[in-house]
């Protein structure tokens, strides 16, 4: 098979190799190095043509390290040195080249295709021998052992008779060799080991001073990266990386066994988009994930709905962002639309969704499918999907995979408990988890499960941290609204820029942007907790408070503390981020003094004192672990000499001592080599990193030793080292491996312990840290001018002069204010009618985001406000399909009206823009009529219901005459000498209904030809005529039908007198419009 051919074949083994939701990649022919299938048998190296250019026939893809470690680079220079270095009395003659243990010549690929030539097959001119017939041709049916038979047969002859005597032989021979006779290197044969290992890993093979990516892997690197490889896009387009590291240096290779060997290698980490916890002075969360958010993970179980013969059915859900440490779940039972769970993908945006490889429900799946497809996830990339095998785990087995998890948890925090309570037995951690839906624990398990393989179950250790996705404090924007009102991303490019959330994020921190974000989320809807959130913006914008002004130089210029924490609780921390991180929370704890009491802070919001009187109680916990450590060694990553106390970790110590030893016999051979050379001041000298030179002036070279090896050479010096420096020199090397071996562990149990002990204490400081970060943003916001605060009312939306708050952001031209009163006495429900580009949704969309912005806690863009706590907006607006789905406009529009006639409450507004606009005039008018009884007369909310159906209009407000109030955009119009009309926009909220729409006017604006318009006038001009005859029918029967009750005498008197006035009123003006 050729290397550079997109053959079935091929694309089966990527298929296989990785995640389901990639999708397939065509092979690429300049980035392949090792063709690994994924079959039984292994299969050989391809090498390339001999006439290809080495630029072309590199067969695989280097990373060269931008910092290689120090054991790394010392390899280097010791083998470098070796090959170019001689002892003296062996100058003149050539030495033999040596083979080095990795590539050192960084400019030229070191791959397969320069090892072991010899053992090609490929002629002078550049022809490869062709494969047999039994490789060539996959779809015979032959099994792949019948296929190892036919290679040995084939090929066995050529190291042995394949028989009896040499069988051991033979077998390690056809081992090695390839079915077109080309022999596997020995890091090759370990590539294949891994695959097979780690299959479904994008693996990146550390080797020398790159990091390689090998045959399939290297075509998706190839197409994913353009050749630049950057691991951390490679994950977030969809796959699952690993990284292969070598588990032994060069030093230690040589002090063991393995001297001659192959460089040991394992897998070292492993990544997706969702488990990638990147470094703390990352950008991650500002530049890549639009919404602030950190990726997430999200697990996903669905069980039958409890009503039989329904479409409907029961999920849970687990969602855990390892980088922030959140989790959040839920049990919620969803119909056939499945927009329940939609509007928990939209909420949190995973990265990565964990599922069961058994299908899930098809109308699940679809929406799944949809979701992934659509490519939108809090990091920017593709979501991965992950299937664990089989289907989910039952209850019990869960509960007993999750207890057991708990169980060491709290032992390795508390130790083991003797208490006889049953909360003290199952331990805390336990007893919280158990408390969780049962679905939520199964969920849980299987999570647990799956972050074990990252080493990130840590994440999951703190149950006081989770978090229910609903809340009763909390008010739940659904899909629909966070798109609807752009609460999130704007509707034009789907970025940030326009939307609610950049509105008002001003936040200082990156764990105060996420708390934020998690706010506009979940407006709040408890008037206790919204009230003191409120005031506390408030009392921010105060002056001359000293408290305040500690306050916001303390919050500039912290790292991301939340992320710091969870590296430290993973083990993954670096010590220079620890450093930062201690340094921050010690800035914290020493900003303000120990309190007594939360009053003693000064402020007069409650909520602040609250926020800032538990800051001080860091100061002796950070002391302690401050006190460990040198913070200055820290900060440079030197981790052998971080301790004070050099006796806490003994086998760093050792290490130490050994190296001293060791430089002190170094200086004791000094003495030595000044009596050899007669110089009582020589000193040992150090030139471009190569240490302990004797230099030598060169007319002296005749009294140095031939025994020495001559490292470099000047016009005037010529510098050694003697056998006992290169000999102490190279030991010296071993003990420098083995103390950073020691160091790095000492170091991460160091962290473990850190972790352990007040993990807790840290997170709720950050916790607090991200609340003031949001009420201080909260705070700039309402400092814009002609924000006010808002005043919480029972039951009413009353705002004079409000504005819309993103289009005023963005526009430079003033927005016209609007003001609008529902409830308190005036009609719960506004029909809103006016001409097409009239302004009637950025009304109504401005009416919502001023409810929303109030119950965020924000000051609002208005003169006054006065409003009642709503426990829903719920909005349809616009006009959309979804093919993906199998969704017509109309039928998208239908649903997305039964969710929230489903949802809607009497304590929640509804914006319902141009129902049933998607089918026919008179179903559409019919569907809306009823619609909106149904929201006046059973649910009794707030209503705003945008429509073009004037007679709807018409009728609904004189059937509900107190519910409902007829309100259009108001505009001018101006008929032309030409006969034409022309509409001057005034975009304000005016009683009545519009006389029209004015479609004809709109659609010469948008530049329609003339003709087509004067076609359309006259059209339209008929079918008005048509209406209103038909209108003055309809009304003469009604007339008629009355009379004939009177007559008949089945109408009492008293109703007789009103309906025969109404009807006759009716009869004339229909009779005058014609």
């Amino acid at each position: 098979m050729s290397s550079n051919s997109g053959s079935p074949v091929q694309q089966q083994s990527i298929s296989r190799y990785f995640n389901a939701g990639a999708p397939k990649r065509p092979s690429s022919p300049n980035a392949i190095d090792l063709t690994l299938e994924d079959s039984e048998t292994e299969r050989p190296v391809k090498r390339p043509k001999t006439s290809v250019s080495k630029s072309k026939a590199s067969l695989s893809t280097d990373i060269i390290r931008s910092k290689p470690a120090t054991s790394l680079k010392t390899s280097s220079s010791t083998t470098s040195s070796s090959a170019k270095t001689q002892p003296v009395a062996q100058r003149g003659k050539k030495k033999k080249k040596e083979a080095q243990p990795f590539p050192m010549d960084l400019g030229k690929s070191a791959g397969p295709s320069s090892v072991n030539k010899k053992s090609s097959r490929s002629t002078s001119a550049g022809t490869p021998v062709p494969k047999p017939a039994e490789v060539e041709n996959d779809s015979d049916g032959s099994s792949p052992e019948e296929g190892v038979k036919a290679l040995r047969a084939k090929f066995g002859s050529r190291f042995g008779d394949g028989g009896t005597k040499s069988s051991k032989r033979a077998e390690k021979a056809i081992e090695e060799v390839g079915p077109s006779g080309e022999t596997w290197t020995p890091l090759e044969k370990q590539v294949l080991q891994l695959k097979k290992e780690f299959p479904g890993v994008v693996l990146l093979i550390h080797e020398g001073y790159k990091y390689r990516f090998f045959g399939d892997d290297a075509k998706i690197a190839a197409k994913e990266l353009g050749m630049v490889c950057y691991q951390k896009r490679n994950f977030l387009n969809g796959y699952k990386v690993g990284i292969v590291g070598q588990l032994e240096t060069a030093a230690l290779k040589r002090a063991g066994d393995n001297r001659g060997g192959l460089f040991k290698r394992g897998l070292e980490a492993l990544y997706t988009a969702a488990t990638y916890v990147d470094d703390l002075d990352s950008a991650d969360d500002v530049a890549n994930y639009a919404t602030g958010s950190a990726p997430a993970l999200m697990c996903l179980i669905e069980e039958d709905s409890a009503l039989k013969g329904s479409q409907g059915v029961s999920l849970g859900m687990l969602s855990v962002t390892p980088s922030t440490g959140d989790v959040v779940y839920d049990a919620f039972d969803d119909g056939v639309m499945r927009s329940e769970l939609e509007t928990r993908l939209s909420h949190i945006r995973p990265c990565e969704l964990l599922l069961s490889t058994s299908k899930m429900s098809q109308e699940t799946e679809s929406l799944i499918k949809h979701i992934r497809d659509r490519g939108e996830n809090a990091a920017g990339g593709r979501v991965r999907e992950e299937r664990f095998k089989g289907s989910p785990m039952d209850y019990s087995t869960a509960f007993e995979a999750v207890s057991s998890f708990y169980k060491a948890k709290e032992s390795d925090i508390s130790g083991p408990s003797s208490g006889s309570s049953e909360e003290t037995r199952m331990g805390k951690l336990v007893a919280a988890a158990v408390d969780l839906p049962q679905i939520v624990i199964v969920a849980l398990a299987h999570v647990i499960q799956y972050l074990k393989q990252f080493e990130l179950a840590d994440v999951l250790a703190q149950t006081k941290f989770f978090m229910p996705f609903g809340n009763r404090h909390g008010m739940l924007l659904n899909a629909n609204t966070i798109d609807n009102l752009e609460i999130f991303q704007n509707q034009t490019d789907f970025k940030e820029y326009g939307s609610l959330w950049w509105t008002l994020d001003r936040t200082k921190t990156k764990f105060g942007k996420r708390m934020l974000k998690h706010w506009v989320a979940r407006p709040l809807t408890d008037k206790r907790l919204l009230q003191e959130r409120i005031d506390a913006v408030e009392e921010l914008n105060e002056d001359g408070i000293a408290t305040l002004t500690k306050l916001k130089m303390m919050m500039k210029g912290l790292p991301d503390l939340a992320k710091g924490l969870s590296r430290i609780q993973y083990g993954t921390c670096t010590a220079s981020e620890l450093a930062s991180v201690l340094s921050a929370l010690q800035r914290i704890s020493t900003t303000f003094p120990t309190f007594t009491v939360p009053q003693d802070v000064g402020f007069k919001s409650t909520m602040l004192n609250e926020l800032v009187f538990p800051l001080p109680q860091l100061r002796t916990p950070v002391q302690e672990i401050i006190s460990e450590i040198d913070l200055n060694k820290a900060r440079l990553n030197e981790l052998s000499g971080l301790w004070r106390d050099e006796d806490k970790y003994e086998a760093v110590g050792n290490a130490n001592y050994n190296i001293m030893f060791l430089e002190s016999d170094l200086q004791d051979h000094l003495k030595e080599v000044r009596k050899t050379l007669h110089r009582p001041s020589l000193q040992y000298k150090t030139i471009a990193g190569e240490e302990f030179l004797i230099e030598v002036p060169n007319e002296d070279s005749a009294s140095v030793p031939a025994s020495w090896t001559r490292v470099s050479k000047t016009k005037k010096d010529t510098r050694y080292h003697s056998p006992f420096i290169q000999d102490k020199l190279r030991e010296r090397e071993e003990y420098k491996e083995t103390l950073v071996a020691e160091a790095k562990s000492a170091f991460r149990a160091f962290l473990r312990d850190i972790s352990n002990k007040h993990y807790g204490l840290f997170r709720d400081v950050v916790q607090k840290l991200a609340t003031v970060d949001c009420l201080l943003s909260l705070a700039h916001v309402a400092l814009q001018s002609s924000y006010t605060k808002p005043v919480l009312g029972d039951d009413v939306i009353d705002i004079v002069g409000g504005r819309h708050p993103m289009i005023e952001a963005i526009r430079s031209d003033p927005y016209i204010p609007n003001s609008i009163k529902i409830g308190d006495g005036s009609p719960r429900s506004k029909i809103v009618t006016g001409p097409n580009m009239g302004g009637k949704s950025s009304c109504v969309r401005m009416i919502a985001l001023i409810c929303i912005m109030a119950q965020i806690g924000s000051y609002v863009p208005a003169e006054s406000a006065r409003l009642g706590i709503l426990d829903s907006v719920l909005t349809r607006m616009g006009a959309s399909d979804d093919i993906a789905r199998g969704k017509s406009t109309f039928m998208v529009e239908i649903s997305e009206t039964a969710d929230i006639l489903r949802l809607a409450t009497s304590n929640s507004l509804v914006v319902l823009d141009e129902l049933g606009r998607g089918t026919a005039t008179f179903d559409g008018m019919a569907i809306a009529s009823a619609v909106l009884q149904h929201l006046v007369q059973s649910i009794n909310c707030k209503a705003l219901f945008i429509t073009h159906y004037s007679s709807v209009a018409e009728d609904m407000a004189k059937i509900f005459r107190r519910q409902i109030e007829n309100v259009h955009m108001n505009f001018v119009e101006e008929e032309k000498l030409n006969g034409t009309r022309e509409i001057h926009f005034l975009y304000t909220l005016t009683s009545g209904i519009a006389s029209g729409s004015f479609g004809i006017e709109c659609a010469r604006l948008a530049g329609l030809p003339e003709k087509v318009l004067e076609a359309a006038t006259v059209r339209a001009q008929t079918m008005q005529g048509l209406v209103r005859r038909r209108t003055v029918i309809n009304k003469s029967r009604r007339l008629l039908s009355l009379s004939q009750g009177i007559m008949e005498s089945r109408i009492t008197s008293n109703m007789e007198a009103t309906r025969i006035v109404a009807a006759l009123h009716d009869l004339r003006q229909a009779l005058l419009s014609v």
